[in-house]
């Protein structure tokens, strides 16, 4: 073979990988897959794709590869390599990981890049771009032929693994009892979690360079000693809750860390060890240090097994199911970690655990379990399911695939000993904690402590244990090395008759008969994947067998026959010819002469389906209970074996495969999770080390450090389509007692996103019997010549080009995947007419075909859905700012996936965002509220005026005199002039300076050192028009080129001509009119205008009446008339209203002089305050007012498809508020978005204005839906007791009436006075979506201050509820239990319940309750989405120490801390005196 001289590139040479010349390789082709390898070293090989070939390399027999190429594969420049061309599917890749960071990749997004992969070669390392170079990511780790690789190809069967460096991790450590306990080194529990667990991670995050945003929570389930609950007083009632044994309890959570950004987070363990020490205190003796000398029961920790685990799950997963909501753009993955001091053995609430798995699964949200005890004998995860009914005489067993279960192991270890304990011994009690625990016990009643009993005996079985204990147990006869395993004999034939009388089914019944909610996932199988869950009462017939398919080293020995009941495990099985087959696969409820059937320990779950001539068990068996004296069966529920769940298999699910194509396959073909480790003997040990950058073929890693089972004689089994193993998440993986689990590291350091594919489908029977069928059709051609038609001739020239029918069936594709959905990979069945997909979300299946121009959707969703359910959950929380724990609540429901409209949303994909299939809240879209604030003392309206022209509708001014201003530092890492976008070529026509507007302090006029006009130029001398001239000579003087007014120039984007901007207009006509005055005179003349038709609105509707602002008019011409009305004129501009932008130079009143309008709040005139009320109400009215118009989220053109989006925008500015816009889309790629926001930021910055994101819910309200249940308000107390002085008290002096409205104008003046600003709610927010049911005089407002770093609430009270300023003793005294809400009786929107929680949040309140008051305060809470790179540099800083201080700062003075508050309180009362006079 022919040597050739390898030499290396530098990028900046060539972006090519490798170089070869056509004349060396004549038989070479563009897109060929090379070998090169030196021929004398091993280890040295990789592959490449060629790109180009070169004509004109004049070095001959020479190749040339990329430099850092050559130094990951060491390969060695100047030395001879072969270069051989390689069959693609010979070098093709099972599975692929692709690590990102610092992005949000949207799974469509994934699927996009998937497509443009296939057929390209790749290699550990390398770096890959989408999208123009907006998506970037790099090859973690590949996968080939059961064997890690350095190199290989993608093809359309390779599965693409997606994992984040920047996820949202939530870490919850559990500190149950065992968390004081010693491990088997000498170290506490929580040592080992912290020292040894969160150390290693958190050096494996900073050594692969995660950025995670970390919120870490602490959290306890006290469970109280008493009977009932009148052993608690009625002050600490309202957090109780009662478990299903009568035992009263509460949980408490402690967040350490929220959403927390580190390079290093080593500084936080000290601070968790802190925690740590004061935790026992903290929340055992909680209610006596807030309740001293009252008798309250006394509390004891949990154990880990009892505690809140699904709860901390769910309350995790409240936030992670409103990703679209608040979309970071850096940031991409969920992730929840629980760490516990346990085995991985929990006890739950049945429907919460159904809850937590179809919330989790259908999110597709990875949840990770580490336990830092040591690994148990038998299969974990395990979920013991309460025992409600009392009466059953075994308990029920789940073992969920859906949580990754981790065990840590520390690294210390004995020097005289290697033996690992997997059993943790039991303390040996002293009589002291014997009669504890007797008189803990003795406070059950006497139902429930018949159920403990029922629970902890030995549940009924035809085998005799005791007995089998014994010869386990007893010396051995012989030396023998093999192991004994714990098996069944087989019994042949064991039969029952029963009388006569019964010797029929009760066909009546039925057999599909539905259950309560079932758990799907943990079940036997025989027949169809499509038998339903299902439960029957039989008088039952004939024959009862039961054989096993093995036989035991150990028998277990019959138990007498003197038991009266018996157990069958499986269900009742008929003859067995009648016995129904699974098909194919192995055999394994059969016998050649008998059916088989086998019985094991514990529970699966639900009860399964009988009757007929076949005996199927449906998703789940059952268990079958003679009762002698009625003579019938009874179905109870099956039984499982957590010591040997191997032989267990169920039924095959799409829930099932949802998470399995993360997971590689292994040497033998099957599934495996790299970090479980099988023990096998020394001798069978092989001892391999592979280095990084080896050739394809030699890449072999040794299948026990992968997880695989390397003593695979008789493990693996094979795999059935429609089975699958009980245990694992792969469900492929045989579970022994010598697996032993580690730490999922990979999982937990970079975690992996929800793949896009699956490999599920049901069969055809199943679809029929079991699904809903719904269909319908799109043929976008039809659809969208519709549209064109009903254009005008005007509205053409905007129309934008509908998409052809091939994007809006990959869009519709696209579209389901971002859902959550998962694209179905079947055997391919190619057709020539038609494309067709099939995808899958929980229960839900849709296939999508394209066939000529018809799109064809049709769904299945399960004839049988889940029952809905909700559980309330109360618990108290304490955040870092709050001083003490709190009462909070949320829901826990799964969502109806069922009930999305489909239909809608690919509607409104094929018609680009038409309004007749406009967005809406059920349709889950994405979106991100904005928020622009001053810097400083600026005027606003000019600069949110230039914000308005240049960056939301980019009009472009001219001005070549100006020198461009450096770009101040941006939110996103900088990527050079990819991120400058062209403008919206809507230039200025020529203007010549006019003489000086308004030069007053305030909001005057239009600045001319911001209207992009240079002053170095001549000022000419004009003569004002004069009012009494008439509209045409107004007309003539806005026209004229000496002093005239600004138009937009020329019809661009289908403006007509002489377009202007309205507020522009207004301040031409105070400058340049006489006898127009005040900004009322103004609009007043432009409406008189439109009435005469010299002015019309620019989209030549006549009725638009004239505003200040930036709405655009027109000056009629013969080019345009009024009455063409072009109806997408508005989803092309965004129009905003400015309310008084020029306030009069002289003010004659409170209520328009700016300098005492803080206060306001002590105008003495009654019918003057009235009208300020009514000012103030009408205002919160028309910051409620929003509009939309389109928004174009591709200006750069970077994107292979069309994308679009909406910007929802406040229609009425205020001067001394914010405004706010909303990104929404749903047909866009997040790093586009991230790009075009980036360019919004830097715009602002350029204007002058402060531009910061800001959660829909910043105060986390529990009444809201959209909250974070683990975030809460501070409450920051008013102490308005100070400002009584002289024997006066506070506003006594005023109208009782005009109290509540009075304190709540005193509170704004309050938050203005330290640099708040009011901002609007969101519409769907409980504070806002309250104004459309209770109509209070006064309604409540937020505020953001002006750096974005802080919010503040402040809530009205009714008029009637004067108490509030001067609580009176007669008034009825509120308890705890009234703060809480019931759902059955309030609004989640009640306005009530808001002030319940402002209460609540006050120190001490005990000292509340005694004085009947409630107190008057402000809400605080911090911008969760503010993070240091929106900061503007040219704004106020505001960091994480100055946040602080200001809040202790707002705190005291409120607290009228050194009489400041006091003090402001004199200093307007000494104002207003000074105004009167």
């Amino acid at each position: 073979m022919k040597t050739f001289k390898l030499i290396a590139h530098q990028k900046h040479f060539s972006e090519e990988e490798i170089i070869l010349s056509s004349k060396d390789f004549p038989h070479v082709k563009v897109r060929d897959v090379v070998e090169i390898y030196h021929p004398d070293v091993i280890g040295s090989r990789i592959l490449l794709q060629v790109h180009s070939l070169k004509d004109d390399i004049q070095t001959k027999d020479t190749i040339s590869i990329e430099q850092s190429i050559v130094s990951l594969f060491q390969l060695q420049i100047f030395f001879g390599v072969h270069v051989t061309v390689v069959d693609p599917t010979s070098a093709a890749l099972d599975s692929v990981e692709l690590t990102f960071k610092d992005q949000y990749l949207g799974r469509s997004d994934m699927w996009r890049l998937k497509n443009c992969l296939i057929g390209t070669c790749l290699y550990i390392g390398k770096k890959l771009e989408f999208c123009s170079k907006s998506v970037r990511c790099q090859v973690h780790e590949m996968w080939g032929q059961g064997e890690r690789v350095a190199c290989g190809v993608i093809t359309e069967d390779t599965k693409i693994v997606f994992r984040s460096s920047t996820s949202q991790v939530y870490l919850f450590l559990q500190m149950s009892s065992e968390m004081w306990d010693f491990d088997i080194y000498g170290d506490l529990y929580f040592e080992k979690a912290v020292n040894g667990f969160l150390s290693e991670l958190f050096a494996k995050w900073k050594r692969h360079g995660s950025n995670h945003e970390v919120t870490i929570v602490l959290f306890s389930r006290i469970f109280y000693e008493a009977e009932s609950l009148e052993y608690f007083p009625e002050a600490v009632r309202a957090c109780l809750q009662q478990d299903y044994r009568g035992k009263f309890y509460e949980d408490f959570y402690r967040v350490a860390v929220q959403s927390e950004r580190m390079d290093d987070w080593a500084c936080i363990l000290p601070q968790l060890k802190l925690l740590f020490h004061g935790w026992q205190n903290s929340v055992l003796g909680y209610h006596q240090q807030n309740h001293p000398g009252v008798n309250i029961p006394k509390g004891v920790n949990s154990c880990a097994a009892q505690g809140n685990f699904l709860e901390v799950l769910n309350m995790s997963l409240n936030v992670f199911e409103k990703h679209y909501l608040d979309r970071s753009f850096d940031r991409t993955g969920q992730l929840s970690v629980v760490i516990t001091p346990g085995v991985g053995v929990f006890e739950v609430d049945r429907e919460l655990t159904n809850i937590t798995k179809q919330r989790i699964i259908d999110n597709g949200v990875g949840s990770d379990l580490v336990c830092v005890g040591e690994q148990p004998l038998h299969a974990v995860p395990l979920l013991q399911f309460h025992n409600k009914r009392h009466c059953a005489a075994s308990n029920d067993f789940s073992m969920p695939h859906w949580i990754n279960l981790s065990f840590y192991s520390s690294s210390k270890r004995i020097g005289y000993s290697t033996f690992l304990p997997r059993i943790k011994m039991a303390p040996i009690l002293n009589k002291e904690t014997a009669q504890h625990k007797n008189k803990t016990a003795g406070l059950l009643s006497s139902k429930a402590s018949s159920a403990i009993k029922v629970e902890t005996s030995m549940p009924n079985s035809v085998f005799d244990y005791d007995a089998y204990d014994a010869k386990v147990f007893a010396l051995p006869v012989s030396r023998t090395s093999k192991v004994q395993t714990l098996m069944r004999e087989s019994r042949h034939r064991k039969t029952t008759t029963i009388s006569s009388e019964t010797n029929r089914f009760d066909r009546g019944r039925g057999n599909v008969r539905k259950s309560r909610v079932q758990d799907a996932d943990v079940s036997f199988t025989s027949g169809h994947p499509g038998d339903g869950l299902s439960s029957s009462l039989i008088s039952a017939p004939t024959m009862l067998s039961c054989s096993l398919t093995k036989t035991p080293s150990v028998t277990i020995p019959k138990r007498s026959a003197a038991d009266d009941s018996f157990i069958v495990t499986c269900g009742a099985t008929a003859p067995h010819a009648r016995v129904r087959r699974p098909s194919g696969g192995e055999e394994r409820l059969e016998d050649r002469r008998f059916s088989t059937l086998r019985v094991v320990v514990g529970s699966a779950g639900s009860p399964c389906a009988l009757g007929g001539n076949t005996v199927t068990t449906g998703a789940n068996p059952s268990t079958l209970n003679f009762n002698p004296s009625t003579r019938q069966i009874k179905t109870g529920r099956a039984l499982i074996n957590p010591f040997d769940p191997s032989r267990v298999t169920i039924k095959l699910t799409s829930n099932r495969r949802r998470w399995t194509h993360i997971f590689p396959k292994g040497p033998t073909g099957v599934l495996i999770q790299q970090h479980h480790y099988q023990a096998v003997p020394a001798s069978e040990e092989k001892l391999t080390s592979s280095s990084f950058g080896v050739n394809l073929s030699s890449a072999n890693l040794d299948s026990s450090s992968v997880g695989g089972n390397s003593n695979t004689k008789g493990r693996q089994r094979p795999m059935n389509r429609s089975l699958t193993l009980l245990w694992g998440a792969t469900g492929e993986q045989e579970w022994t007692p010598a697996l032993t689990t580690g730490v999922d590291w990979k999982s937990l350091t970079i975690p992996a996103c929800l793949p896009i594919t699956t490999d599920y489908f049901p069969d055809q029977r199943s679809l029929q019997n079991d699904f809903l069928v719904s269909e319908y059709s799109i043929i976008p051609d039809d659809v969208n010549s519709i549209s064109v038609n009903d254009c005008g001739q005007q509205q053409k020239l905007s129309f934008r080009r509908p998409l052809e029918t091939k994007e809006v069936f990959l869009e519709l594709i696209s579209q389901r995947l971002s859902q959550g959905f998962q694209l179905i990979v079947l055997p391919h069945t190619y057709s020539t007419h038609s494309q067709e997909y099939l995808l899958s979300i929980g229960r839900i299946f849709h296939k999508i075909v394209l066939k000529g121009s018809t799109i064809t959707v049709t769904g299945y969703r399960p004839r049988h859905p889940y029952p809905t359910c909700n559980i309330h959950y109360r618990y108290r929380l304490q955040t870092p700012d709050h001083l003490t724990y709190e009462i909070s609540w949320v829901d826990f429901n799964a969502e109806k996936l069922e009930n999305y409209n489909w239909n809608h949303l690919d509607h409104y994909i094929c018609t680009r965002g038409d309004r007749d299939f406009a967005l809406t809240e059920s349709l889950k879209y994405w979106r991100l509220r904005l928020c622009v604030l001053p810097t400083y003392d600026c005027p606003f309206t000019e600069k949110i005026l230039r914000f308005l022209d240049t960056c939301v509708n980019r009009v472009k001014h001219h001005n070549p005199t100006k020198k461009p201003r450096p770009l101040a530092p941006t939110m996103f890492r900088d990527r050079g002039g990819s991120n400058r976008i062209p403008d919206r070529p809507r230039p200025r026509a020529s203007l010549v300076e006019t003489k000086s507007l308004h030069q007053s302090s305030g909001d005057h006029g239009l600045s001319m050192a911001d209207n992009q006009f240079s002053t170095d130029e001549c000022i000419y001398s004009v003569t004002r028009t004069r009012v009494a001239s008439g509209s045409a000579a107004i007309v003539e003087a806005m026209k004229s080129s000496i002093g005239g007014m600004t138009f937009l120039e020329g019809k661009i984007n289908d403006l007509p001509p002489y377009t202007f901007i309205s507020y522009e207009a207004v301040a031409w006509l105070l400058d340049q009119v006489e006898g127009i005055t005040t900004e009322r005179d103004a609009i007043e003349l432009m409406q008189k205008m439109i009435d005469e038709r010299h002015v019309c609105h620019s989209s030549g509707n006549d009725k638009i009446k004239f505003c200040c602002g930036f709405y655009l008019f027109s000056l009629v011409s013969d080019a345009f008339s009024p009455g063409c009305v072009s109806e997408n004129f508005d989803c092309e501009w965004a129009e905003v209203e400015f309310e008084n932008s020029f306030p009069p130079p002289c003010a004659s009143s409170v209520l328009t002089n700016p300098e005492p309008a803080k206060y306001q709040f002590l105008i003495a005139d009654p019918k003057e305050f009235r009208s300020v009320a009514s000012l103030y109400e009408n205002r919160y009215d028309q910051m409620l007012r929003y509009k939309s118009c389109n928004l174009d989220m591709d200006i750069s053109g970077k994107s292979e498809r069309i994308e679009w989006g909406h910007l929802r925008y406040q229609s009425v500015f205020y001067p001394d508020a914010s405004l706010e816009f909303i990104f929404q889309w749903v047909v866009c790629t997040g790093p586009l978005v991230a790009e075009l926001l980036q360019n919004w930021l830097r715009k602002a910055q350029n204007c002058g204005v402060n531009l910061v994101p800001i959660p829909c819910d910043p105060f986390a309200l529990p009444m809201s839906h959209k909250a974070d249940p683990l975030r809460a308000p501070v409450f920051v107390p008013l102490n308005i007791s100070a400002l009584n002085w002289e024997g006066r008290t506070f506003f006594e002096e005023y109208p009782q009436d005009s109290w509540p409205q009075r304190l709540l104008l005193f509170q704004e003046s309050i938050a203005r006075h330290f640099g708040f600003l009011p901002c609007s709610p969101d519409p769907a927010s409980p504070t806002a979506s309250s104004r459309a049911n209770v109509r209070p005089p006064l309604p409540p407002l937020q505020f953001i201050h002006t750096s974005g770093t802080a919010f503040v609430l402040i809530l009205s009270s009714t008029s009637n509820d004067k108490n509030v300023v001067h609580p009176s003793p007669q008034r009825p005294q509120r308890t705890n239990s009234n703060w809480l809400p019931n759902s059955a009786v309030h609004s989640p929107t009640d306005p009530s319940l808001t002030l319940s929680y402002i209460t609540r949040h006050v120190v001490g309140r005990q000292k509340w309750q005694q004085n009947q008051e409630v107190r008057v305060g402000f809400l605080w809470a911090w911008n969760s989405m503010l993070s240091k790179r929106w900061r503007n540099p040219s704004g106020p800083v505001c960091d994480e120490n100055t946040g602080s201080k200001l809040l202790s700062d707002f705190r005291k003075f409120c607290a009228n801390d050194e009489d400041r508050l006091k003090n402001y309180w004199l200093q307007a009362l000494d104002r207003m005196s000074s105004v009167s006079s």
